[in-house]
């Protein structure tokens, strides 16, 4: 099953909800579960202002409302989503049609020194032919800004949320079962200083993931051994070498201690990284930043052994013309295979977002994604393949529509414990907002 917030956050992408005072009027949905774990902390490109994803359209801005100086800002979606193949398995290809209701509200209190966030939000999926599929998942979370206006600043962020895991991924290859649902709290403290070239980023963050049981055919399948508790400290220098050029460096550690279960070894691990690298304004339209490294991923049990290799990022923007926006973004992350439950799947991710605005009432966007995913010590991997699109329509303040078609496939190389597969998708959903 490609799940249903994944199709409607690969065609919103990572926009903000918040641009100038205004709710923006896009598909909305419960955020992924790597979105929230932490803020994103280093020299950030900086995009222009009147540029697709940027811009704003005073016509088509939610008004909200205020209350004791909060903003609030309620949307609700309603849509169809429909996949060719809901078990994400070509011996076992199912389709479906999902109904979804999705209600949300954020709340935003800001003055000259700080900013306060808070998020809420479900969603209940509905499959017609596939009842057992259905899901419901919730939300919340904050976030509390000090120095907005400053070159100094301090973030707290924490948060709660129910998610299903999309099928057909190194997380979920289950088949014959109910979705596979996990509850996620986390927690972060981000701070910035700058000393007039110069800038310091340091993160700390704790995150808590437990897994529910599920249901099966054969009975209930015991999840427990996923659960896992995760601590990070990340830090970034960057020196601002000319007003279009910065030199950065990072390093990253992060402790993964996982439940102990009967019959299992200890898999608990930690994963570390140092990386250099630039960031470049090539024209007024153009901007690049690559990274490259070492990282390392170390279980605590030596008779697991350690994984390691060349560590990558890469961040792309394009703006070709005041219409049309190009985003690329490379990058990298470290998990347990749940195969043989004691190895380290290495996942590299290259994703291509395009957003053209045809008129002020209609976007077209587009998405590529494609992951690696290579599995330590074993002789097999597997190639994942994503690409979908389609217009965004903008009606007036309080109503708008997507429509995304999509296509996926993963790629088995070796004897693999699980299988290729192929997708299509499709999406229409409808979002109302004040």
């Amino acid at each position: 099953m490609l799940s249903v917030c994944r199709a409607l956050a690969s065609v919103a992408g990572t926009r903000r909800i918040y641009r100038g005072g205004s709710l923006a009027v896009v598909a909305v949905c419960i955020t992924g579960s790597h979105a929230t774990q932490a803020q994103t902390i280093g020299p950030l490109i900086a995009e222009p202002k009147d540029v697709p994803g940027q811009r704003t359209f005073p016509e088509y801005s939610a008004v909200g409302y205020n209350l004791e100086g909060f903003d609030i800002f309620p949307t609700v979606a309603f849509g169809a989503y429909a996949d060719t193949n809901v078990f994400s398995r070509n011996s076992v290809k199912k389709a479906d049609v999902a109904l979804v209701f999705e209600p949300r509200v954020r709340l935003r209190r800001e003055d000259r020194r700080q900013a306060a966030v808070i998020d809420l939000g479900a969603r209940k999926s509905s499959y017609l032919k596939l009842p057992n599929q259905s899901a419901a998942e919730y939300h919340f979370e904050g976030t509390y800004t000090r120095g907005t206006t400053t070159p100094n600043s301090l973030t707290l962020n924490a948060g709660y949320r129910r998610e299903a895991i999309q099928r057909g991924t190194v997380e979920n290859d289950l088949v014959d079962s109910g979705p596979l649902l996990r509850r996620v709290a986390q927690g972060s403290l981000t701070g910035r200083k700058r000393f007039n070239r110069l800038s310091i980023d340091a993160q700390t963050l704790i995150v808590a993931q437990s897994y529910e049981n599920i249901e099966s055919s054969s009975g209930i399948i015991d999840q427990k051994f996923r659960n896992v508790s995760r601590y990070g400290l990340h830090g970034v220098v960057s020196f601002d070498a000319s007003s279009r050029t910065a030199i950065f460096g990072s390093v990253e550690f992060d402790k993964f201690d996982y439940v102990r279960v009967s019959g299992l070894i200890n898999r608990d691990a930690h994963n570390s990284s140092v990386t250099a690298g630039l960031r470049y304004e090539i024209t007024r339209v153009l901007y690049a930043q690559a990274s490259v490294g070492y990282r390392r991923y170390d279980f605590k049990d030596r008779t697991l052994g350690n994984v390691s290799g060349v560590a990558v990022s890469a961040h792309l923007r394009y703006f070709p013309t005041k219409l049309l926006a190009v985003r690329g973004i490379v990058e990298q992350s470290n998990t347990t295979s749940p195969y043989d439950l004691v190895g380290a799947v290495t996942l590299t991710t290259a994703k291509l977002d395009v957003e053209y605005e045809m008129r002020r009432s209609m976007s077209w966007l587009s998405s590529i994604k494609f992951t690696l995913e290579d599995y330590a010590k074993q002789k097999y991997s597997a190639r994942r393949l994503e690409i979908n699109g389609g217009p965004r329509l903008r009606f007036n303040r309080w109503l708008s529509m997507d429509v995304t078609g999509g296509y996926a496939q993963r790629f088995v190389n070796g004897a693999a414990p699980f299988e290729k597969y192929s997708q299509v998708y499709g999406l229409v959903s409808v979002v109302l907002a004040r």
